[in-house]
């Protein structure tokens, strides 16, 4: 089974997990249960090992595909013999069964399906059990295989075909009963969760489709029970091709949702979002009894512990491939601080303080640890006392003293973030006035381009203004940007677009309303089809690459169209 490029694929999602599929119609990943849940789809990480489910007619030619309004119901087409073919991908909310539903228009050729499940990401067999001509069951899974018409069970692989002219499904779920009423009830009921969805959160103005695609991606990748939003949900779609960057993005990043809350606290919303945020850091910290915040988390709110290496090829032969991330045990302050800004945008908003305790004791935490090195925004195994880091804490303290009651404690607050800016005055800058990357650096990072949207500098004081000129000469490509890292050579890499949107956002404060728009449409140029963004973009090949879709890169990008809509009132 041939790996499908990034930029071909897209996404069904019931809030709990979701499954990948390209213009074909083929799945390539899917992980049942939950999106941290070993895959029984995965040739996406390995077309020899990994599980797929392909279904179409022979001479089939992809026309377009949609969503149905703003759910995450997928409609493909096909022209076949002149004709077209319609195929409608979900996976059902609001029922009381969860899986993968397919359902195919009459088609004017014979439909061939094919389905290899393969536990364990690929390497492990599932177990098949035939119950009928039109049932198969995977004991192992907790899983049936239903169909309209019969199946063929042969080894660890399951054939099918549709005659001419016959409509036809067929649905992956966790329930021994299914029928063609069930999946059109299961059709209906699943458009209007999703209108339900939709409802929370919208937006009208600049780039207006384009965001309600970012926010289509952003509630797809939310773990519904507890309300955290993952990084991506895949693993190993690397940074660079062939190379060692290949990471599992399977989780909730504190700085990540932070960012992404901030961005949505500027929409039309019904509280719902900020509300879920909150609550995610506040149950996390006590579900793990702990005084601060991990860098990440599991989609339950536990301490991702373990990790291990996939016996897989990878994506274009991209290896190590990785269940885990080793970023657990990292200091990264401008997570904490990233936690405290939202929060900060949410009682403005709403005038209220939920989650104060959580909240102060975060606060409390940044005080006591600022002069620490830490890992930084972008994860280096060598700390650094990284500007970014600083600035971001320092604001954080600002932002949150005027919601602290108790003067003693929001004067301690305010004298720390006071430490910190002296600190970043007298050892971040380099001999040219820019802010540096770290204490003692010469060089720049694109993470500065956040100083402005939060509100540590002004967008056009004279360090932003070298920063931003250092970082236009040397990490700009084709109208996007590329990021600074210390182990590794970002020149190797794609463009990252969470970044490039930042840089926009800083432009939009800074009055160049139409560079801003400029970095905003070449960001858009990177997305595919439906709308989606993976982490990075080679900009020579134009491909994609890094895990998909980011939702980091979603946020960053409605936060910049925010940005962009304040500066032109």
């Amino acid at each position: 089974m041939k790996q499908p490029d990034i930029s071909s694929l897209a996404v069904i999602s019931d809030r709990h997990t979701c499954a990948l599929l390209d213009k074909d119609g083929t799945i390539s990943w899917y992980c049942p249960g939950a999106f941290d849940r070993a895959a029984v789809l995965s040739s996406l990480i390995d077309e020899q090992k990994g599980g797929y489910w392909q279904m179409g007619c022979e001479r089939q030619a992809f026309v377009k595909r949609r969503f149905i309004g703003r759910s995450s119901v997928l409609q493909t087409y096909f022209h076949v013999e002149e004709e077209i073919l319609e195929l409608t991908d979900l996976m059902p909310v609001g029922m009381n069964f969860r899986g993968i539903c397919r359902k195919i228009s009459a088609a004017p050729d014979t439909v061939f399906g094919e389905l290899r499940l393969a536990a364990d990401y690929g390497s492990d067999s599932v177990t098949l059990e035939s119950i009928s001509p039109f049932i198969i069951e995977l004991p192992t899974e907790g899983m049936w295989l239903h169909c309209s018409h019969p199946l063929q069970l042969k080894g660890e692989t399951i054939n099918f075909q549709i005659p001419t002219g016959d409509p036809s499904w067929i649905a992956l779920i966790d329930s021994p009963v299914f029928d063609e009423d069930i999946l059109e009830d299961a059709l209906r009921t699943t458009l209007r969760g999703w209108e339900r969805i939709a409802e929370h959160i919208d937006h009208h103005g600049p780039f207006q489709e384009q965001v309600q695609n970012s926010l289509r991606a952003l509630q797809q990748m939310v773990y519904e029970p507890t309300g955290g939003i993952i990084a991506a949900p895949t693993t190993g779609l690397p940074e660079v091709i062939g190379g060692e960057r290949n990471y599992d993005y399977r989780f909730v990043w504190m700085r990540d949702a932070a960012l992404i809350t901030s961005s949505l606290v500027g929409l039309k919303t019904d509280g719902q979002v900020e509300r879920a945020f909150m609550s995610f850091v506040s149950g996390a910290m006590k579900k793990n009894d702990r005084s601060h915040v991990s860098c990440f988390y599991s989609i339950d709110g536990s301490i991702v512990k373990n990790n291990r290496n996939l016996p897989l090829a990878g994506y274009k032969q991209s290896r190590p491939l990785m269940e885990g991330n080793t970023a657990a045990d990292q200091f990264q302050l401008d997570a904490e601080a990233s936690i405290l800004l939202a929060c900060g945008a949410i009682y403005a908003k709403t005038g209220e303080r939920p989650e104060w305790e959580t909240v102060e004791a975060i606060a409390d935490l940044i005080c006591k640890n600022w002069e620490r090195k830490d890992n930084g925004i972008w994860e280096e195994e060598q700390v650094q006392h990284y500007t970014s880091s600083k600035a971001l804490a320092a604001r954080a303290l600002e932002v949150m003293a005027p919601y602290q009651e108790n003067k003693e404690t929001a004067d301690r607050w305010l004298h720390n973030a006071g430490l910190i800016r002296n600190f970043i005055k007298e050892n971040c800058l380099t001999s040219y006035g820019a802010y540096a990357v770290h204490a003692g650096s010469e060089d720049v990072d694109i993470a500065c381009a956040l100083f402005a949207p939060f509100g540590f500098d002004n967008a056009n004081s004279n360090y932003m203004q070298k920063t931003v000129a250092a970082i236009e000469e040397h990490y700009c490509d084709n109208g996007l940007y590329r990021r600074h890292l210390l182990e590794f050579d970002s020149q190797k890499e794609g463009v990252f677009l969470a970044a490039s949107c930042w840089m926009a956002h800083h432009y939009a404060l800074a009055g160049n309303v139409t560079k801003a728009r400029s970095i905003l449409e070449c960001v858009q140029g990177c997305a595919n089809d439906l709308g989606y963004l993976s982490e990075e973009f080679d900009m020579n090949d134009h491909t994609m690459l890094g895990n998909f879709p980011q939702t980091f890169v979603h946020s960053s990008f409605i936060c910049a169209v925010n940005g962009l809509t304040d500066s032109a009132q």
